[in-house]
């Protein structure tokens, strides 16, 4: 699929150069490096300092969180009386290393402790009754949620009427209402002003274990080992966290990201040892591999049997833990089968239906469609169709479904503008889940389209490439890569640059694995080599000899020789490349209400 490259603004040259000669006192430091830089909003050699050295220092306190002080007082207490917490999370991978963490650190203090995780299928997302029953049953006096339970408002009550003290630890934007609790933990509180408020759900679980480790020892609970340290305990957990919750990987999650890949890398708790050998291949694990390698394998518990089991592999306390990380594989397996399969169902759908060229959106219906796998496949055909994309199977005799947007259009306010024809919907701007009656189908799928149709602006009907910065091939050397790896971890707010050269010269190419390209370029006197991953079609279709790229440069080790090699990310012929200045870009109009289809 062909995308718009769109060019970010270039700092101003005198900066660049200022910062690039403050970094610079012992080596030269790459100007293109330090407008990089000034791009993401580093200034300073000090601010440089923080953003290439985040230290556990930086971390906020845990007690800016609004009514941290109640969830310490009410935890400390129930260690001391021998009372017993049940810690209930959601089933995805937030939601799972959320309790991991909690778990893990009720082990540490000796604090009696169960967990409970909600069945996707018969419970659904969130605080369930059946998990309020359970508490009650293992005579819990204290239930922790973790990464759900800030809109639980019936569900909490019950527990309260039960006898119940819940802590709520969550991350989303609460209702217009709290849901009845002795401590709601959630920096989206519009009477909490804690500085990070991007925390993913097992972040939140992290800053209370933070807060609660000294709180134990000044009431007399010996730490587990003097060099004790909550976070550096978990930041695994957190981590996996971050890169597969999509959150920005800014402020507080990069410091906790820096040092959680760090001790991946190093010393990773067990279970996630055990899921990561599950992977193929000696990798240096990154952000991108825990979504790809560890993330999925994590989730097909939930999609496909029970995340019970993904918590009992994480926490690594089994003694079946091989063959638990081998069982999540299965699954993970079973689930890309499935994805492989509805993926092409969904695909032929497509191209059989005439009116689809004609529709601003994707609505696919089938009723055997298994709905674990629902969501991912929505993003295979945004990939393959960029539109916004709706998948629906049947369960209980209603349609339920998953959906997908593209970059820049708010897919939940498409979707409320035409909740008339639903029973319930949820979710954020990218994706969202909904129900409706099976004779509410074509009713929602044309009232959508239009709502889709009057708010979607031209820009966002093509995927985007962003670039950082257009170079030529004399400024790429090893200094450049080694910074460039010295910027991680990457991800959302952070991610890893992107540079463009133009007119480079195309000395050799190949097809290989039917997919991929692999190039031997040429500019300003320097050669390298580059591969394209899924750019064949693109090649073939568009052979020649001189080409515009958009690339990061890498380094290669061969036979135990490091190389440079470039990662296109695109490859266009040098007269068809069509690049947008991000000035125009931030000039467009705003997008048009979904509700009214104008402009705001």
């Amino acid at each position: 699929m062909k995308h718009r490259w769109i060019l970010k603004s270039l700092p101003h040259a005198e900066s660049a150069s200022s910062l690039a000669q403050a970094l610079g006192a012992k080596q030269p430091f790459p100007l293109a490096l330090a407008q990089i830089l000034l791009q993401r909003g580093v200034n300073t050699f000090e601010e440089a300092k923080y953003f290439f050295r985040p230290t556990l220092s930086d971390l906020h306190d845990p007690y800016l969180l609004t009514s941290m002080d109640k969830a310490v007082e009410r935890l400390v207490g129930a260690r001391k009386n021998g009372e017993k917490v049940l810690f209930f999370g959601d089933y995805d991978v937030d939601g799972t290393t959320a309790v991991t963490t909690m778990c893990l650190f009720a082990e540490d203090w000796g604090i009696d402790y169960d967990f409970y995780i909600p069945d996707r299928y018969i419970e659904g997302y969130g605080v369930s009754y059946k998990g309020i029953d359970y508490a009650v049953e293992i005579g819990a006096s204290v239930v922790v949620t973790l990464d759900c339970g800030i809109k639980a408002m019936d569900q909490l009550t019950y527990a309260y009427k039960k006898g119940l003290d819940v802590i709520v630890c969550d991350h989303h934007k609460p209702g217009p209402e709290l849901p009845p609790a002795i401590a709601i933990l959630d920096p989206l509180r519009e009477d909490c002003s804690y500085p990070c408020t991007h925390l993913t759900g097992c972040g939140v679980a992290l800053k209370l274990a933070q807060a609660l480790a000294p709180a134990l020892i000044e009431a007399g609970i010996p730490a587990p080992s003097d060099d004790y340290n909550p976070v550096l305990e978990y930041a695994d957990l957190a981590t996996l966290s971050i890169a597969c919750d999509i959150v920005p990987i800014l402020d507080e999650n990069r410091i906790i990201a820096f040092h959680g890949l760090q001790k991946i890398r190093s010393n990773p708790l067990p279970g996630l040892r055990a899921l990561m050998d599950q992977a193929q291949g000696e990798r240096e694990w990154n952000i991108t591999d825990l979504v790809f390698f560890v993330g999925p394998r994590i989730n097909s518990a939930g999609r496909l049997s029970h995340a019970r089991e993904a918590v009992e592999v994480m926490m690594g306390k089994s003694k079946a833990l091989e063959e638990l990380a081998q069982e999540l594989q299965q699954s993970n397996d079973e689930r890309k089968l499935l994805d492989k399969e509805i993926t092409q169902e969904a695909l032929a759908m497509i191209a059989a239906d005439p009116t689809h060229p004609g529709r601003h959106s994707t609505v696919l219906y089938n009723e055997h469609w298994h709905k674990g796998v629902i969501g991912i496949v929505a993003s295979r055909v945004v990939e393959h169709h960029y539109r916004p994309t709706i998948m629906l199977t049947e369960s209980d005799g209603k349609l339920v479904g998953s959906a997908r947007s593209v970059s820049g259009f708010d897919l939940y306010h498409a979707i409320d503008a035409a909740s008339e024809h639903l029973i319930q919907f949820g979710g954020h701007t990218y994706a969202a889940g909904l129900t409706m009656k099976k004779e509410s189908f074509s009713a929602f799928c044309k009232k959508f389209d239009q709502v889709v149709a009057q708010t979607i602006r031209e820009d966002q009907k093509m995927p985007s490439l962003f670039i950082d910065l257009e170079i030529g091939f004399s400024s790429i050397d090893a200094r450049l890569i080694k910074i460039l790896g010295q910027m991680e971890p990457f991800g959302p707010g952070n991610r890893r640059p992107v540079f463009y050269s133009k007119n480079v010269l195309v000395r050799h190419s190949r097809i290989m694995k039917e997919d991929h390209i692999r190039l031997v370029l040429e500019q300003e006197g320097r050669m390298f080599e580059a591969v394209g991953f899924g750019l064949a079609s693109k090649w073939q279709e568009n052979p020649s000899q001189y080409v515009d790229i958009a690339y990061q440069p890498v380094f290669n080790t061969w036979k135990q020789e490091i190389r440079i090699n470039l990662h296109l990310k695109d490859v266009v012929p040098s007269h068809e490349a069509s690049i947008t200045p991000m000035e125009i870009l931030h000039s467009a109009p705003a997008p048009a209400d979904p509700a009214t289809g104008t402009g705001s």
